[in-house]
């Protein structure tokens, strides 16, 4: 027991305060004894909140976003070592890389504590609620893991609840990717088996939850297979598997779209029937809330505290987006001549301007800037936006438009393209009935990646989609990525004084960098291991090796 409380305080002591929910509490460590740490359902419950919260802040704060956005090429900035994502010119010592990879082995080392020390130390609760424990963890360390397996390729499964991971000083080897994908299919499996289909607190992890997110993982495997079936066997059976993750969740799970798709990134969007698994965020302090209002807002006159005034959606995103039917484009990101009355609400809302005026706010380079999960300042969301970074909208890992369009991908399989009816009707619920667009009348693997482009900007899913179609054909992803001119950037003709309009082109043209465009190599499609962790465990240097599973 003593282990499990040096252990749990050190992470209170690395991550700061872990709640993020009135719900998600944990036992303060100055008050833990053998005899009350597990020792009622209420006290496990408040223990695993924590997986919810700020247990994710080192990942999600930045790495998450410029990892999954700026490296898609969907998110313009160029600033520093942020900037280095954008132009794929970091190396393992950028900081943000580290914290990235540090802040997905931290949420994996508190899965693992709840995992192996809290059952044998549990007293007076059921099986039921250690097993439902056990199975929350276990799902939060398969997320963190298929982070950390898309974005490094081959990583150290770790599975004992022991804190030299986070002081490095843990020398195991890491393993393939192969055997990272059977680690999450297990931890999903078990997840999926033994967690409710609803839970009485939302926000937590459900059976579908677990479902969707090992229908992923199938897709990724079977795409992964196409690539080298020797490797990773029949695509077929993986998405095959896929396929039917999703029509359970689809069809059995009770969920539904939400009708608003900018309402999913409020406040009052959070835990809606959409929302399958999300960070769970609220205001208080520094690690508790979400930092995209901070990251994203452009200026002053929107939030209390900004950073987004350099950055907004590449012209290659923009060029993407229908501009006049795609209702997504408004709540994604801001051009000229939007009205927001949700900001700036003591001043009668806001209207976007990609010029300079009174205001002071300078237009940036994409003569646009993000709207997703920017929700303004304090006052108008009913304070729910703090002054340490800490809005309340939550973050979302996976929602149900991605199991539609998981849905249709499964469902085309290795085939060029298809008409199938039920592919074709998920696709759609999401492309025309909420979106606006033309329905599709057949789908291609394209397709599918640029509505997933459009439903998902600015929510750091993107790059992961690009994976996909990498294992499945890597020069035409590669091909994809280069063919973005991702440093196109805008001029105005007449100076900043005067607007840009989207449909007269006179004022404004596109303007290519002098130093030339970026080149995106197969070297680069994974990222490096951090400069620090490779010093403190030179066997990250030498071959991955597969993993040794228990049973």
């Amino acid at each position: 027991m003593k282990k499990i409380i040096k252990y749990i305080s050190l992470v209170a002591l690395l991550l700061g305060t872990p709640s993020c929910e009135d719900f998600l509490t944990v036992v303060p460590q100055d008050s833990l004894t053998a005899d009350n740490y597990y020792n009622s359902e209420a006290k496990i419950r408040a223990n695993t909140a924590t997986l919810y919260g700020a247990v994710w802040w080192t990942f999600d704060c930045q790495f998450m976003w410029l990892a999954g956005d700026e490296m898609a090429g969907d998110l313009y900035y160029t600033y520093d070592q942020e900037g280095q994502f954008f132009y794929f010119s970091y190396n393992n010592g950028n900081s943000y890389l580290t914290q990235g990879w540090q802040g997905l082995y931290r949420v994996v080392s508190y899965a693992n504590s709840v995992i192996n020390d809290m059952p044998s130390a549990a007293t007076n609760v059921s099986q039921s609620v250690i097993d439902k424990a056990v199975a929350e963890a276990r799902f939060v360390r398969g997320v963190a893991y298929y982070y950390l397996t898309e974005y490094w390729g081959e990583v150290p499964i770790i599975e004992s609840s022991t804190d030299k991971i986070i002081s490095g000083d843990l020398f195991v080897p890491k393993n393939t990717r192969k055997s990272c994908y059977e680690f999450m299919i297990r931890d999903f499996e078990y997840a999926a088996k033994t967690l409710p289909s609803v839970d009485e607190q939302a926000g937590r992890a459900t059976k579908w939850a677990a479902k969707a997110m090992l229908a992923k993982i199938h897709l990724a495997y079977a795409a992964s297979a196409m690539g080298n079936s020797s490797m990773y066997g029949d695509a077929a059976t993986h998405f095959n598997v896929a396929k039917e993750l999703c029509a359970d969740v689809i069809k059995n799970s009770g969920r539904t779209l939400d009708s608003s798709f900018g309402n999913l990134f409020t406040v009052e969007g959070n835990n809606c029937s959409e929302s399958l698994f999300a960070i769970q965020c609220k205001t208080g302090a520094y690690t508790q809330g979400s930092s995209r209002n901070v990251n994203f807002s452009r200026s002053s006159v929107i939030a209390d505290q900004t950073w987004g005034a350099g950055k907004g959606p590449t012209i290659s995103l923009q060029k993407d987006f229908d501009q006049q039917k795609d209702v997504r484009r408004y709540w994604t990101y801001m051009h000229q001549g939007d009205y927001y009355p949700m900001l700036n609400k003591n001043n009668g809302g806001y209207t976007y301007k990609n010029y300079v005026e009174a205001d002071n706010e300078n237009p940036n380079e994409m003569l646009a800037h993000i709207k997703k999960y920017v929700i303004g300042k304090s006052s108008d969301c009913n304070g729910n936006v703090g002054l340490n970074q800490d809005a309340g909208n939550n973050i979302h890992i996976i929602r149900l438009a991605d199991v539609y369009l998981m849905y249709a991908e499964a469902i085309l399989g290795t085939s060029a393209s298809t008409t199938d009816a039920e592919a074709l009707k998920y696709f759609n619920a999401v492309h025309s009935d909420r979106a606006g667009l033309t329905a599709a009348t057949s789908l291609t693997f394209e397709n599918i990646l640029k509505e997933r482009r459009l439903e998902f900007a600015f929510e750091a899913v993107r790059w992961l989609d690009i994976k996909r179609y990498y294992y499945r054909n890597s020069q035409a992803a590669l091909a994809l990525l280069n063919s973005q001119k991702r440093e196109l950037v805008y001029n105005l003709k007449n100076g900043y004084s005067t607007a840009e309009d989207r449909n007269n082109n006179d004022n404004y043209q596109e303007t290519v960098p002098t130093a030339g465009f970026v080149t995106v190599y197969d070297s680069q499609m994974f990222l490096p291991v951090p400069a620090e962790a490779l010093t403190s465990n030179p066997r990250f240097a030498e071959p991955a090796v597969d993993y040794q599973f228990k049973d």
